[in-house]
Formats: structure tokens, C-alpha cells, sequence
């Protein structure tokens, strides 16, 4: 432990929950429209407090930890801008710590301190009592130039304060009613009913926090673009009617009467919690219901849950996804603490009449520098684009989730590998993972075993995964080749090497266990194919990290491991070197994983694969795996045209169909809605689901054309891959790609590649100053001439590239 800790405990007190904590949700009946429970209003939560003394504030450092989610408030003032602090960890095995400067917040003599602390991921509903059934826990040290406080035994403790409930999945209860935190931790306030803390042993270790943390994402808000207030239900023939508007309008404030409610569309899906400002009399309730979707029609039969118009919330299965706020007199801000919600619509009714004067959804994730760029001629891919970021910013919530809103929002491994190298392009992500690696090794299992989810919870822990468990080997691997940094492969190889043979010692050379697939897929590859093809790329990138990690020793043995693998994976699922199976994804598989070294049988695979994407109406019949691997191995193969028309197909399955039904995030499934048929299965439904994002991948590195040669991009590429689909092969709906830019903020700098086909083909790039790039620029068909920077030129081609080595700067490329 770190010697700011050196005379601090952990402090705990009595504490109770509102629900049995190893009542797992999963697999078990609910009564119909369940989310319409009321949230309950509980005793409060832990809090603890501290009176102390200073005769010198320089230079004053808190470092705090806690077993669950913590607000510390001093002198009235609520310390830093981070949420749901400290983070999410394994708290069997660790508990972060964060370190803050505090002398502003300290005065000379009299200062009071107060902790309050939430059940958060360590003993919420989340974690399904996967961590017993303790009680929330703080540890905080105050330091200047001596040691100022550390918790111990002498510090009060009560339940209560205004946050009455607070659960990650069913939201909060506060009562501005109660005496405020900043009240509370004002010295001289008399505090009444408190008793000392109790001390608990903690058993884990005490680890400084890694990367970035959660925080309100500055630029991101977003206001309402339409407000309606309605009172009561009207029929329209439908099982639950539609909503009776009394008004509809895009400004603030509206007057709402008892008995009225409101519902706020913010035009986009996002991950955070909505920010409110009334005024009322003293305690009124307010009752904030967050959605994905508005009811369409009022009919079961479309899975309606409530009256057309009324917020869709059925698909949250057991979580509730409330707020609840009892209002003190006059003007008031309200904004949840310790929960977050996914949502574009809420739904607002209160018992007393309220004036809405200000409403703002604020986005809260993961702080991570948002680093990349795509705008193209086609205003449904930016559409697509902007959809996979959305997505992003709201998953990446101290793990990268898989969803932000049911009774889930656990860290799905297999999502996130399929995302990550999008997601190293969109953002800057190395810290993100680098801290989402050790919870992946804090979590491994003895015998090497790592969890489909990260950090483990009670409703889901089940091992070794083909692709999922992969993720602790194919993570550090993608974002090696983008930041070009060590630091990650070498904290994690022993745990690599661990997983690996596990893996062998349970499965032998058949890999991970065929537990999910190829998940969601239209047209089902046999598992254990998926398995073995993942194992064989599992040992291609082991040996590959064995030189990065500086464990050359180990290389030859992964290599000879990988031969064996693939003779298992040729004997197993190949006869006479044909591949048996016969669907998209087997094929994507052996040409992403070079699975077939046959050359020649490999562009046949290629060629069949287009032909079988053809033959399907120039869709896919891939799920998450074989999605985020289709377009890229389509191109690496010259088959581009074909990865156009699947980028830009508008019929189910596509990435543009759920656009065209109205999605501002990546979907769970491509049909998660249809204006067709209404709303999919709630078991599995939800509407910010990143994993399909995976396509912006081949968007910035082959539509675009950027990326790394080299590791870190110490060395860049640019080969942009243009749309040269010929009229009469453009599917009917579809239209050609005139023009893209792109931009990368990559470790050595920014990287710009633009192309457009408007008039001849013009091409721009940006290398960054001191960096070296190779430009592999296509030849446009009947072009004449070629311009570099105004001067004409005279190139050597290969086939049909032109080929430059470029030095950092601009350059501007003219075909006509």
C-alpha cells in the first residue's frame, strides 16, 4: 500500500440493502410491465465525516479509495470533477486509489470533511453478490507537509442524507428535503445520531488508478429538441391508446400540472443522466423514467409497452431506470450522483405542479481525447460514423460495456475486442484498456481462465470464450500496432502465456471453449470452427509479442504451438484443403486469420465470398465476428466493390437499415426495431450496442487509407480504396462515393487523408513533421495526367497504384 495510507483503514458502518444481493435477475420470472415499480425510497447511504484542524493547507494531497462509489465533500464543497469514483475493479483482488489537491479546499483552523459512499459496482444490484455481502467501505489520508487525517475508528458515521436509494441499475432517490452534503460538511454544523465508524479488513491490494476516469464529457451536452406534455390516455384502437398532447414545443420553461407529465426528446442517444432545474414548492416528487424509444403504436403485437408516444422501457429487463427527486421550495438543480442511464427520452410526472425551466442530458464516461475523423459525400455512412462514436463514448464507462442501460452493462470481452481498433482510432484508448487488462488479470483464474465478462459479477461468470476470453490476448495485441507502446504487452504476457496453457491443458489444440460463436449471425457457423480459427490467431499474435515483450525464448515455441494448431484446424475443418463449411463468416475467418496457405485457394475463397454476398442480395449473414473481420478481408483480396455495396446497402441486414429505422447509436441487432414489424425480443433488445461499429475499422483504414505500417505509426500508410463501382453494379437505392476525409491524431501526429472523385480524382494528405509515410495512390480510370503539389509528374506504377515515400507535410495529388 502506498505510504499516504501508511495509518489509514478502511471505515465502514451498519448497512442494509432494499433487495437480496444474491437475487440474480438473470433467468428468473418478472411480472409483466415490471419496470413500472416505483423505485424505492431506502434509509440513505453510508456517510462519514471528520473534524479536524490545519495551520498550513500548502500543498495538501487527499488520496481516497472505497468498496463501492464515493462524493467527498469539504467546507461545504464537493472535491473534483470526477464520477462514480474511484472506478470499477475486481474488489477481490484491488481497490483504486485516486490522489487530489486539496488546498484550496482547506482553510487554516477549523475543516470538516464528509465521505458519502453508494453501493456502486461492488454491492449493487451489478455486482449479484459476486463480492459478499459487505457493507460500502472508504479509506481516505490527508497529507500536507505532515500527515493530516487518515480514517480510523474516531471518525462519525451514520445512513442517511438526502440520496436515499442509489443503484447503478434501477437509478436514485434523492430528497432535497433532507440536509444537503454540503450542509452537512460544514464545520460547526451540529450533526446529530452519528457514531463512531467501524474499521473492516480489506484483502485486496491498493493500486493507484490507471488511465482515464469517468467524467461529464465537456461539448457533449445536449438540451431537448422537443418537449410534450400530455394528461391522460386516448383510444385509438390500440391496447394501450396514445397519449393525449396537450403541447409540444422545443423551448423552456414549460409549466407542467399535477396530474400532467412531460416527455424530452434529445434527438440522440447517450450515456450519462438528465440535469434538471424547476421550481416548486416543497415536497413535490418528481418521477424521471429513462427510455430508448417511444411506444410507436400502443400495440403489443408491435411490443409496445404503453401508449404510443409514452417512453418503451420494457427492454431494460429488471433494471428500473429512474430518478426520483422530492423538491425543497423555490429553484432547484437536480442531477443523479451515483447512477448513469442510456437514453434519448425522458419521461417526467410529479405530484404537485413544477416549472421546467432548464434541462440538459449530460454525457458522463470515460475522459478518453477523442482522436479520429470521418466525413464522406453520403450523409447515411456520417450517419453510421457518427452512430459507432456515440456508442463508444457511452460503453467506454470505466469498462467497455456492452450496453449502458438493462440489467447488464457489464464489461463484455467480446465486444470489445471486435471494436478495439475502431475505438483506438476514434479515441485515445491506452489507458483505458491498460487499466481494463488489469481487471482482466485480476480476474483470470487460477488455472489461466479469463471471464466472458470483466470484472466478474455474480449473474455471469462464466470462462474461456472463443473470442471473448481471446480479448485478453487480441486487445494488447491491436493496440500495440496503433500507439506502438509496450507498456501493456509486457505487463500482460505472463498472464497471456497463463490463458494459453490453460487452454491447452483443458481443450487440448481444439482452442477456447465454443460457447457464443459467431453471435447474432443470420446464417450459423458451427462454433467449434470459430474456436479453433480463433486459437491459431491466438498463437500468431503470441509469437508476434514474445519479440515486443522482449521474450524471444519463447517465439519458437509459440510458432511450433501454431503449427500444430493450424494442422488441427486443417484436419478438423478443411478435406483435401476445401474448406467444409459454407457460410460468409468461415470463409472471413480463414482469409482475416490466413488460415489457408494456399494462395491460389485463398482468392478462390475470396471469390466465393463475394459471389455468396452477391447471391444474398449484397448483404451479409455475418453476427459479431465475422462482421468486424468482412470488409477488411474483402479488401485485402481486391474485392472493395463488394465492400461498398455492403457498407451502403439499405436492406436488413445492414448497417444503414437501422439507420433508416431511426438509430442514433449502433443496435444490438440489426433489427432491434423496424418501422415494419415494431420492437424485437426484449430478452436481448438493446439500442446502444457498439460491437457492429467495428465497420468505421475498414473506414479509416482502407476507405481512408490510414494506417500503420509500422507500430505507433513511426511508419504510415496511405492507400485510400475508392468507390469504382460501375453504374450498372450500384444496387438500386445505393449511390456512389464521391468524396471522403479523414483525420487521425496518431502517436507521431496528425494524419489527414482526403479523397474525392468529383472532378478526375484529387487526393490530400498530412503527414505529420518528422514522420514518413508510404502513399499507395490508386490510378484513376482515364486520367491522363498527374499533378504533386501544382508540379505534373511522371510516376512508375505498380499495376494500378502509383507508389510515393513522403517525408511530413502537405501534399496535394490531381488526376485528370
Amino acid at each position: 500500500m502506498t505510504e499516504i495510507f501508511k495509518n489509514a483503514k478502511f471505515i465502514t458502518t451498519d448497512f442494509t440493502q432494499y433487495f437480496s444481493s444474491g437475487n440474480s435477475p438473470w433467468g428468473q420470472a418478472r411480472p409483466p410491465y415490471y419496470q413500472h415499480n416505483d423505485l424505492v425510497r431506502w434509509k440513505g447511504l453510508p456517510m462519514f465525516t471528520k473534524d479536524f484542524e490545519v495551520d498550513n493547507t500548502d500543498g495538501a494531497v487527499m488520496a481516497f479509495t472505497a468498496l463501492g462509489c464515493v462524493e467527498i465533500f469539504i467546507n461545504g464543497k464537493k472535491i473534483g470533477n470526477d464520477e462514480m469514483k474511484p472506478g470499477w475493479s475486481d474488489y477481490h483482488k484491488r481497490a483504486l486509489f485516486l490522489e487530489y489537491d486539496v488546498s484550496s479546499y482547506l482553510v487554516n483552523g477549523k475543516n470538516r470533511i464528509l465521505a458519502v459512499v453508494s453501493p456502486g459496482w461492488y454491492i449493487g444490484r451489478i455486482a449479484g453478490g459476486w463480492y459478499g455481502d459487505g457493507t460500502p467501505a472508504v479509506m481516505i489520508a490527508v497529507k500536507g507537509k505532515n500527515e493530516i487525517i487518515a480514517t480510523d475508528e474516531t471518525w462519525l458515521s451514520t445512513v442517511g442524507g438526502q440520496i436515499r436509494t442509489a443503484d447503478i441499475w434501477d437509478g436514485e432517490y434523492r430528497d432535497a428535503c433532507e440536509d444537503d452534503y454540503t450542509v452537512l460538511s460544514q464545520p460547526g454544523y451540529e450533526l446529530k445520531d452519528w457514531e463512531n465508524a467501524s474499521i473492516t479488513e480489506y484483502k485486496g491490494v491498493v493500486t493507484p488508478f490507471v488511465g482515464t476516469t469517468v467524467r461529464v464529457r465537456e461539448g457533449l451536452d445536449r438540451a431537448p429538441e422537443t418537449v410534450t406534455v400530455f394528461d391522460g390516455i386516448e383510444y385509438n384502437g390500440s391496447d394501450f391508446g396514445k397519449i393525449h398532447v396537450s403541447l409540444e414545443t422545443d423551448k423552456l420553461p414549460v409549466k407542467v400540472l399535477r396530474g400532467q407529465k412531460v416527455v424530452i426528446d434529445l434527438g440522440q442517444e447517450i450515456v450519462g443522466r438528465l440535469k434538471i432545474k424547476v421550481k416548486a414548492a416543497q415536497g413535490v416528487t418528481i418521477k424521471m423514467r429513462y427510455a430508448e424509444f417511444l411506444n410507436d403504436s400502443g400495440l403489443i403485437s408491435r411490443g409496445n409497452d404503453g401508449p404510443q408516444g409514452s417512453v418503451y422501457t420494457i427492454n431494460l429487463r429488471s433494471a428500473l431506470g429512474k430518478a426520483y427527486y422530492v423538491t425543497t421550495d423555490g429553484e432547484q438543480t437536480y442531477v443523479p450522483s451515483f447512477t448513469f442511464f442510456g437514453f434519448r427520452f425522458v419521461e417526467l410526472s410529479a405530484d404537485g405542479e413544477v416549472e421546467y425551466l432548464e434541462m440538459t442530458g449530460e454525457v458522463v464516461g470515460n475522459d478518453n481525447r477523442e482522436t479520429g475523423s470521418i466525413v464522406t459525400s453520403h450523409k447515411l455512412v456520417n450517419k453510421l460514423f457518427s452512430n459507432a462514436l456515440w456508442g463508444q463514448r457511452g460503453n467506454y464507462l470505466s469498462v467497455p460495456t456492452d450496453c449502458p442501460q438493462r440489467d447488464e452493462r457489464l464489461g463484455w470481452t467480446g465486444d470489445a475486442q471486435a471494436f478495439s481498433v475502431t475505438a483506438a482510432y476514434n479515441a485515445d484508448v491506452y489507458g483505458f484498456f491498460r487499466k481494463w487488462m488489469q481487471d482482466m488479470r485480476d480476474s483470470q483464474g487460477e488455472n489461466g481462465s479469463y471471464g466472458d465478462v470483466n470484472p466478474r459479477v455474480g449473474c455471469c461468470h462464466s470462462d474461456d470464450a472463443c473470442a471473448w476470453a481471446d480479448a485478453g490476448i487480441i486487445i494488447p495485441y491491436n493496440l500495440y500496432k496503433i500507439y506502438g507502446d509496450d507498456t501493456m504487452i509486457k505487463e500482460h504476457f505472463d498472464s497471456m502465456e497463463k490463458y494459453i496453457a490453460g487452454i491447452l491443458d483443458r481443450n487440448g489444440l481444439s482452442g477456447p471453449i465454443p460457447r457464443y460463436g459467431d453471435w447474432l449471425a443470420y446464417d450459423w457457423c458451427d462454433n467449434k470452427f470459430m474456436s479453433s480459427a480463433y486459437f491459431v490467431h491466438d498463437l500468431d499474435m503470441m509469437a508476434y509479442m514474445c519479440t515486443v515483450a522482449g521474450r524471444e525464448d519463447r517465439r519458437d515455441y509459440y510458432l511450433d504451438l501454431r503449427k500444430k494448431a493450424h494442422g488441427y484446424f486443417m484436419d478438423n475443418f478443411t478435406c483435401d484443403g476445401v474448406l467444409k463449411g459454407t457460410t460468409q463468416s468461415e470463409k472471413v475467418m480463414c482469409l482475416a486469420f490466413n488460415l489457408i496457405d494456399d494462395e491460389k485457394y485463398a482468392k478462390q475463397l475470396a471469390d466465393e465470398l463475394e459471389q455468396q454476398i452477391k447471391d444474398n442480395g449484397g448483404r451479409l449473414s455475418t453476427g459479431f465476428l465475422g462482421t468486424y473481420n468482412l470488409c477488411p478481408a474483402l479488401s485485402r483480396y481486391g474485392k472493395s466493390e463488394t465492400a461498398y455495396t455492403l457498407l451502403m446497402q439499405r436492406n436488413e441486414p445492414s448497417w444503414l437499415y437501422s439507420i433508416d429505422q431511426g438509430a442514433t447509436t449502433i443496435w444490438e441487432r440489426w433489427n432491434s426495431y423496424t418501422k415494419e414489424k415494431g420492437f424485437g425480443d426484449v430478452g436481448m433488445n438493446s439500442f446502444n450496442h457498439y460491437a457492429y461499429g467495428s465497420i468505421v475499422e475498414w473506414m479509416y483504414m482502407y476507405m481512408a487509407g490510414i494506417k500503420p505500417l509500422e507500430p505507433g505509426f513511426a511508419k504510415i500508410g496511405l492507400a485510400p480504396v475508392i468507390d469504382t463501382r460501375r453504374d450498372e453494379d450500384i444496387p438500386e437505392g445505393q449511390e456512389r462515393m464521391t468524396f471522403v476525409k479523414a483525420s487521425f491524431d496518431s502517436p507521431k501526429g496528425l494524419i489527414k487523408s482526403e479523397w474525392s472523385t468529383e472532378n478526375g480524382f484529387e487526393y490530400y494528405c498530412l503527414v505529420p513533421q518528422g514522420g514518413k509515410a508510404e502513399l499507395r495512390l490508386p490510378k484513376f480510370a482515364g486520367a491522363s495526367s498527374l499533378t504533386v503539389n501544382g508540379n505534373a509528374v511522371v510516376k512508375e506504377d505498380d499495376g494500378e497504384v502509383c507508389v510515393f515515400d513522403l517525408e511530413g507535410g502537405e501534399y496535394s495529388f490531381i488526376q485528370r
